[in-house]
């Protein structure tokens, strides 16, 4: 904990958003607990979503099956208190805190070359073809780069989606790109080589070391 950064409350509710997003996925949700001070007091319960353009936070109990909610003005939010955050302590992190995913979220080597498989084809819809994605894993991957190598895919697959939209970069990567390749390294880089796209994603600190979506996108238009 000594070792936590301060962040803004603007910073602790997108990360909440992300560890939300992530346990609505799961078949037990454990959504995180909060509580929110302002002037008028403090309200409680389980962080449900946020709106950052909106300004808002939405947050909830369950009793017997009754749900209280509660619509809560970030610009109002002055302290925020988080309960049972050790499965996401690592989020909060500047990548100090190391990250060690549940067994059951761990992919096996070959659900990997299932899930890559399948988004090659997946990728036939928007890009007009099917693409070959490679994880280069390396002898022995941990179960950490596993994990991560899934939200590569995930995350490589959601930024194609989005570069098809545009017909113009849609079709200079149909022209040039037969296939992907993809690992870990201290850099996030990219290089087109014939007709094979090379990519690294950096994991220094976590997830929050990699690009996103957009980040990502515009590199890959830049090698086209």
């Amino acid at each position: 904990m000594l070792q936590l950064p301060v962040l803004e409350t603007n910073e602790v509710l997108e990360i909440l958003q992300e560890v939300a997003d992530h346990e609505r996925k799961q078949e037990n949700p454990n959504m995180p607990k909060i509580s929110f001070s302002n002037t008028e007091g403090s309200i409680s319960g389980y962080f449900i979503n946020y709106d950052r353009d909106k300004g808002v936070v939405l947050i909830g109990n369950w009793y017997d099956n009754e749900a209280d909610l509660q619509y809560v003005s970030f610009h109002s939010i002055s302290c925020i208190m988080l309960q049972n955050v050790k499965d996401y302590v690592h989020l909060l992190s500047d990548g100090k805190i190391p990250f060690t995913p549940r067994p059951e979220e761990v992919p096996t080597q070959l659900q990997l070359k299932k899930e890559l498989k399948a988004a090659g084809v997946a990728l036939k819809e928007p890009l007009g073809k099917t693409l070959s994605i490679v994880f280069n894993a390396g002898e022995n991957p941990s179960d950490t780069q596993k994990y991560y190598a899934k939200k590569a895919i995930d995350l490589l697959q959601e930024t194609l989606v989005i570069l098809a939209e545009n017909n113009l970069a849609k079709e200079a990567f149909s022209e040039t790109v037969e296939a992907i390749e993809f690992e870990f390294a201290k850099a996030n880089t990219i290089e087109l080589s014939d007709s094979m796209l090379r990519i690294t994603f950096n994991l220094e600190k976590g997830w929050k070391s990699v690009l996103n979506k957009t980040e990502l996108q515009n590199a890959i238009e830049k090698n086209l």
